[in-house]
């Protein structure tokens, strides 16, 4: 007797039954309403490929395909997180090392002296290899957060809310001050007790030259618009990862206004 035993996308097929694998079985489970398996075992070629076979393939994949990308994303974004952190701990590391190179230089030239120079330099060098391969996740997770604000500030931003979902869950108003969140209690807290305070107007976007490079009355209003910016950047990103160069542009025409206008 002729045997008959395909593996296919679903499970196995063998001799007119069929072994649905566990993958599937779940997730037609996920459903929001469970249906039994669109093909019945034993009419295996008159039923597996109708119309139902097709619909519930096709949300196989969207389903899978989704899971993947998002899977990736927050692999990447942690990723970059961690490269941030890293960076940081390094700059505080050399700044150190700097510190009691100068001290020995002042005592006495020697060659451990010029080997733990030369170590430094090398640790200055892995700094930028750092600073390149942040530079390249963010634009890959990230490229309208990159093309606004540049690669660092996203990254700090990604780095200071803990993940890009959480970024693209958040006003624009909160945007504007992460990084300034201990002021911003301070101002508050002073506020409640009727006390005066200076509520902070921006955070870490503050380092970006768009608007570190304005007059202070005009800081605020570019912050704001920036932050707004992002905001919808942020969004974007999270959820088609595709480049809207306009949004960069708008904030670039927004800086050449408040740059020419005197008031």
């Amino acid at each position: 007797m002729l045997k008959l035993k395909y593996n296919l996308w679903f499970g196995v097929y063998e001799n007119g039954k069929v072994k649905v694998s566990k993958n599937l079985k779940e997730s037609f489970s996920k459903a929001e309403n469970p249906e039994p398996l669109p093909f019945s075992v034993s009419e295996m070629g008159t039923d597996i490929f109708g119309k139902k076979y097709y619909e519930e393939l096709r949300r196989i994949a969207i389903d899978h395909a989704e899971e993947l990308v998002e899977g990736e994303l927050k692999r990447e974004d942690r990723y970059v997180i961690a490269l941030v952190r890293s960076l940081d701990e390094l700059n505080r590391t050399i700044n150190l090392l700097d510190e009691k190179l100068r001290d020995l230089k002042e005592i006495k030239e020697s060659a451990i002296v010029r080997d733990f120079e030369e170590k430094i330099l090398d640790l200055k060098r892995f700094r930028g290899e750092l600073e390149k391969e942040i530079e390249s996740v963010m634009r890959k997770i990230a490229p309208n957060l990159s093309e606004i604000v540049g690669e660092k500030i996203a990254a700090r931003l990604l780095e200071k809310v803990g993940s890009l979902e959480k970024l693209a869950e958040l006003p624009a108003s909160t945007i504007q001050v992460i990084g300034a969140e201990r002021s911003l209690f301070k101002a508050l807290s002073r506020i409640r007790r009727g006390k005066e305070a200076k509520v902070p107007k921006h955070g870490v976007i503050f380092q970006h030259p768009f608007i570190k490079g304005l007059p202070k009355r005009k800081r605020g209003k570019m912050a704001r618009f920036m932050a707004s910016k992002l905001a919808i950047a942020a969004r974007i990103d999270y959820f088609k990862g595709e480049l809207y160069e306009k949004l960069a542009e708008e904030v670039r025409k927004k800086y050449e206004k408040l740059s020419r206008n005197p008031k």
